[in-house]
């Protein structure tokens, strides 16, 4: 496996290998060259583990790499794949090294097994407070995600480490957020169940944990862990019935139903919960486990009948989805299904019992014909959808399926049913002879463009024609009406023809002359995604980078650390963007790849705190705050800089707190730094004095909040 004479990249090979064989005999392969001298560990380290990595597909190849080697050599490995920056990748380098350790017989250098600990302490408190403020919902989920997973390895990694227990106790009891204290929770229940103490912990965090994720962690894993104590059952029972929170009552009737199922006074509690609880929630995942749980017990039949009649529209349409898919056999349900589809008052009843009929009754010949009739009659737009989703999908080689599609699609008066049509006939039907001239005629004629949007993804997707659809959704991309239309065919055309030589310089052709702003955007991510390896596309994005749109220039920005994260000069083009461009929203995209890319340099960080004190936008100098700490904080000089932020930035407008560096840097001394001797009296300075309405605010919520 050496590189030839051209420098070819031993990481492919390895990819090869990978396909042909599985991990362990890929790790023998490679164990064998290394014993022989055809490869090098510099080459195996340099070529293989610096560069691939990332590549979550060579993982277990590379844990059982690691199994075979020598200590010093695991070592080097293992410290190879700590230093590298991770953040990108959501810090897989850390969890790869942990799972290299797992696998080495003889253990690695201690220093180097502190550092790898170390490194995945501190991601455990990845994104606290103070950041999750500065965060979308996407990257918030992403952060816990990273912070479960960081706990999950030290305790499985370093399980017979003395001190891993303590720490897990203390984070399990601490101030951190309900799900993370959680995580700690599940594995000291796992790892340590032979521990007696830790039954009693569970039982206690159960009863007065704040915190309903750690209430729920704590029953399960009790009644996973401890089933048969005679505590656990009368803990699960009374948070079933009493707790405050509609979660912690739902997992505990759930655990109930599924541990205790052959207790009478189980069904006795469902029954209560599923009739008389305040949330609707618990009243649906109750009535659930009884439908499930109890399937033969007579009367649960009669209850859920009674439920279609009595129940909310929610609890009308959970009694339709259990009746179908536990007494389908029973005649009963088909006729109430038909029924409740026709003339039950809540679409979301109808529309539920539409779509068991359509998918467990299509055998009985009049549910064709009634799912036609509502179609073409029933008031809602969502029933209707429903019914032309059942006919297409339940009988596609009906002779009239394709015909009554069709009439919907060129002349129903909804316009979502008829985009609905187009999909369901473009998906089923695509080798037809009619279909393409269908959406032909209707991108041409249709007003709306939602409609003729949908036209052109569906036909993106037909598999015959490939150059008429090739060539119609050029003309698309070039002069439909809506730009939203021209937008999805420029992305049809991009992801279906990118394969064709003339379709690179199309987009490019298009781009030359697009006026829009936003559609240029869309033309340079495109581009950028799609042909990353194409010489001439790094200099055409250059240009891109001084275009006059700021839009342009934004998707540049992030398409340029997307696609080429590790040259040098893709970071001296992001610095010059983030310290020069005209736009804020360009300089601070630019400044957060910049900081997300280049943990490891020194220099990052004393690059960051001059765009922190000197950008003349305050957003881009909070977000820079930010930046700092979150791959920051614990740098020597930290605090002091941030003080002299909270102090003297010259931040003098309204507007959100978030967009405040002065606010900002505040309130990273008072979450990260409260035990320094200087942060007292620098808050209780600015909680009486302080010019600025929001760091007062802020100073003076914490005062009252902290026993200082």
């Amino acid at each position: 496996m050496q590189t030839n004479s051209r420098g070819q990249d031993i990481g492919m090979l390895l990819k090869k290998l990978v396909c042909e064989n599985n991990p362990q005999t890929v790790a023998e392969l490679i164990d064998a060259q290394l014993k022989t001298g055809q490869l090098t560990w510099t080459q195996l380290k340099t070529q293989v583990f610096e560069q691939h990595w990332r590549d979550e597909s060579l993982q277990d190849v590379f844990t059982e790499i690691a199994a075979k080697l020598d200590r010093e050599t695991a070592s080097e490995l293992i410290e190879c794949l700590t230093d590298q920056n991770g953040q990108p990748e959501k810090f897989i380098n850390l969890f790869l090294a942990a799972g290299c350790l797992l696998k080495v017989k003889n253990g690695i250098n201690k220093n180097t097994e502190k550092k790898l600990l170390n490194a995945l302490k501190k991601l455990s408190q990845y994104g606290t407070a103070f950041l999750i403020l500065y965060q979308n919902a996407q990257e918030l989920q992403e952060t816990y995600q990273i912070r479960d997973r960081s706990i999950a390895t030290i305790a499985q990694t370093w399980k017979n480490d003395p001190q891993t227990l303590p720490w897990l106790k203390i984070l399990a009891h601490s101030s951190d957020s309900g799900e993370v204290r959680a995580t700690a929770v599940k594995a000291i229940a796992r790892s340590w169940s032979d521990e007696p103490e830790i039954y009693l912990m569970l039982k206690k965090l159960a009863k007065f944990d704040t915190s309903w994720a750690v209430r729920s962690a704590a029953i399960a894993e009790m009644v996973a862990g401890w089933p048969d104590k005679k505590d656990t059952l009368q803990v699960v029972t009374a948070l079933a019935q009493f707790d405050r929170s509609p979660t912690v009552r739902t997992c505990a009737l759930e655990l109930l139903a599924r541990r205790w199922r052959d207790r009478t006074d189980t069904l006795l509690l469902l029954r209560t919960a599923a009739e008389s609880d305040e949330n609707l929630g618990v009243r649906v995942a109750a009535w659930q486990e009884i439908a499930r749980g109890w399937h033969s017990v007579l009367g649960t039949f009669s209850l859920l009948k009674n439920l279609t009649e009595t129940g909310t529209s929610t609890l009308r349409t959970l009694a339709v989805r259990e009746l179908a898919a536990g007494w389908q056999a029973v005649a009963e349900v088909g006729l109430l299904l038909k029924t409740l589809a026709v003339s039950d008052s809540s679409e979301q009843v109808r529309t539920a019992a539409i779509e068991e009929l359509a998918s467990r009754w299509r055998a009985q010949p009049e549910i064709y014909p009634l799912l036609k009739s509502i179609a073409e009659s029933d008031q809602s737009s969502t029933v209707r959808q429903a019914a032309v989703q059942g006919i297409a999908s339940g009988w596609p080689s009906n002779p009239a399926t394709l015909p009554f599609l069709q009439n919907i699609a060129a002349g129903d008066r909804d316009a979502e049913l008829r985009e609905i049509a187009l999909q369901q006939i473009a998906a089923g039907w695509p080798d037809s002879p009619e279909t393409l001239p269908l959406l032909q005629k209707i991108a041409a004629s249709e007003d709306y463009w939602t409609v003729r949007q949908v036209v052109v993804a569906a036909a993106a997707t037909l598999p015959s024609a490939s150059l008429e659809v090739f060539e119609w959704l050029k003309n698309l991309a070039e002069s439909d009406r809506h730009l939203n239309v021209r937008e999805t065919a420029v992305e049809q055309i991009a992801r279906g023809w990118g394969h064709r030589d003339e379709t690179l310089l199309f987009l490019k052709k298009l781009a030359e002359s697009e006026g829009d702003a936003h559609l240029l955007s869309v033309l340079v991510r495109e581009i950028a995604r799609k042909w990353p390896e194409e010489p001439e596309t790094l200099l055409w994005l250059k240009i891109q980078l001084d275009s006059g749109e700021e839009e342009v220039r934004e998707v540049a920005v992030q398409e340029l650390a997307r696609n080429w994260p590790s040259g040098a000069e893709t970071w001296r083009m992001l610095e010059v963007k983030a310290e020069g461009d005209e736009s804020p929203a360009v300089r601070q995209i630019a400044l957060q790849k910049l900081a997300r890319g280049r943990t490891n340099e020194s220099q990052t960080f004393e690059w960051l705190k001059i765009r922190a004190a000197q950008d003349e936008d305050s957003q881009v100098r909070a977000i820079a705050l930010v930046e700092l700490m979150r791959g920051w904080k614990d740098e020597p000089g930290m605090f002091e800089f941030l003080r002299q932020r909270a102090l003297t930035d010259s931040y003098d407008r309204t507007g959100s707190f978030a967009y405040n560096p002065r606010f900002t840097a505040l309130e990273a001394i008072i979450e990260h730094y409260p035990e320094n001797a200087e942060t007292l009296p620098l808050v209780r300075s600015l909680a009486v004095s302080d010019a600025d309405e929001q760091v007062r605010a802020l100073a003076g919520r914490r005062l009252r909040s902290q026993d200082w």
